[in-house]
């Protein structure tokens, strides 16, 4: 045996271990030999006779085709050994990627033979195909991300910076690599930004998350929210910084405006409900100065008592300081403290609101149902839960149907932020759809009843929303109406 084929024979068992079948071209007898393995690569039996011509023809990827062809012209007149990556359809019409190594056999200056390897690597080109795809879509995201991304070396020098930093900073690319992170920090966060990079680096952690200010192309400040991390080599050793950052300047600045709103909005409402004490004070002093004056009238002119507008100006008088009266009440809810605020038990507060109301209860012969549990408490100030709960009781019985009997039933659901009280009554029921909006007015009424006022709801739903809480309702007209209480729970 010549060199070559003791060469040959050694591949062909190689390859049994190696799955990698070997080939040879004897162009002198015109013969293409397929060891077993490479039959099995292009999916053909055992016995399998193959040609020059038929070989080729497993190559239906015209690229593929192209590049062998001229590969193997290439061994055969010039000589050239060649390895190539190419994509052959088996017998059974099955993809595959391939790679072909061709070593041309000269004898006295003509290639007398043509032997190599092929080696199926279909596995191993999906899984880098899928690598350079996934590597192109994160350079995309890299170079076309809003978000600021930069690699930068231990010291602090930029070396690569995509379209999103620049954009941020108000640089081009080659004037952004010029540029190290202390070049873009704001002086005053130097040295914090150092503290925290050395640690970074000192492996006393993986990454960084901060808000902080950095300075802009043009001197002014910006503020970023940076997320930096360390890049190291597999062994551990620290090679780069890479970091993120996402523009937080319009956010900093709308903030700001927010602030100088609120601050204006707030110093408004210190002024008005200054106002509205001083207001309400001298109005209730009038009012009682003008109630002493008539009464004092009448006591000296005893036949003015039954004079029509000394009444007419009495009933003025009550109603102004009814009024007044009102509106000291809501001037008192918008300037609560929350130090009155008290863990209150509710059954037993709405136990003495239906004591309270015991005489009107009976009057109009009343059904109350309280399911109430005994333990259930609410933080609550205690004046307004009195308040509440008089009013809407209050007002089931007052606006009662005369077809039927009153039921009042009194119950509680709970839910995550809230506890919701249900007063719900089979009473006259209100038109939502002509009084929804207006419900919660004040001043506003829905029924001709001798003592509606429209203040009851309006003080109510103020004294809810005061605690951070909300009134809801439900009605129905001539059905009754359900009454939703939610107290903020803070258990």
């Amino acid at each position: 045996m010549n060199t070559q084929d003791d060469y040959i024979d050694l591949l062909n068992k190689t390859s049994q271990f190696a799955n990698m079948g070997s080939w040879k071209v004897d162009l002198i007898e015109d013969k293409l030999y397929w060891c077993p393995i490479t039959k099995k690569i292009h999916e053909v039996s055992h016995d399998f006779k193959c040609s020059i011509q038929q070989a080729l023809n497993f190559y239906k990827d015209p690229v593929s085709k192209k590049a062998t062809s001229i590969a193997y012209q290439r061994a055969i007149k010039k000589h050239q050994e060649y390895d190539i990556k190419v994509k052959i359809t088996t017998a059974k019409n099955k993809e595959k990627w391939v790679r072909s190594i061709g070593i041309p056999v000269i004898s006295e200056g003509k290639c007398i033979k043509v032997y190599g390897v092929f080696q199926d690597i279909t596995e191993q080109e999906t899984q880098y195909q899928e690598l350079k795809r996934q590597m192109s879509l994160l350079n995309d995201m890299f170079l076309n991300s809003h978000m600021g991304v930069s690699f930068a070396d231990l010291d602090g020098n930029l070396f690569k910076a995509n379209r999103g930093l620049c954009n941020i900073f108000g640089y081009e690319e080659k004037e952004m690599l010029t540029k190290s992170f202390q070049d873009l920090t704001h002086p005053e966060d130097l040295d914090f930004s150092l503290t925290y990079i050395q640690q970074l680096i000192d492996g006393e952690k993986t990454y960084h998350t901060t808000e902080k200010r950095y300075k802009h192309k043009s001197g002014k400040t910006i503020y970023g929210f940076l997320y930096l991390s360390m890049i190291k080599d597999s062994f551990g050793k620290p090679l780069h910084f890479m970091s993120q950052i996402i523009d937080l300047t319009q956010q900093y600045e709308t903030n700001k405006k927010l602030k100088s709103y609120l601050n204006v909005t707030t110093d408004q409402n210190k002024r008005l409900l200054n106002f509205a004490h001083i207001v309400s004070h001298n109005l209730r002093s009038h009012s009682s100065n003008l109630k002493m004056l008539l009464n004092l009238l009448k006591i000296e002119n005893p036949e003015l008592e039954d004079n029509e507008v000394i009444a007419m100006v009495n009933q003025s008088v009550n109603n102004l300081s009814e009024t007044i009266l009102h509106l000291n009440e809501v001037v008192m809810i918008q300037t609560s403290d929350r130090k009155n605020v008290r863990n209150l038990n509710l059954k037993e507060y709405i136990v003495n609101t239906i004591e309270t109301l015991s005489a009107i209860i009976k009057e109009n012969d009343c059904e109350i149902i309280d399911t109430i549990e005994e333990d259930l408490a609410v933080n609550f100030v205690p004046a307004y839960l009195e308040s509440i709960l008089l009013n809407l009781i209050s007002n089931s019985i007052k606006y009662k149907s005369k077809e039927r009997r009153l039921k009042l039933n009194l119950f509680v659901k709970k839910k995550k932020k809230y506890l919701i009280l249900y007063v719900q009554d089979n009473g006259l029921g209100i038109n939502l759809e002509d009084h929804k909006k207006s419900l919660f007015g004040m001043y506003k009424t829905f029924h001709n009843h001798e003592d509606s006022r429209g203040i009851g709801l309006f003080i109510t739903k103020n004294q809810i929303e005061a605690m951070g809480g909300k009134i809801e309702v439900e009605s129905q007209v001539d059905k009754g109406s359900t009454f939703k209480v939610y107290f903020k729970n803070e258990a």
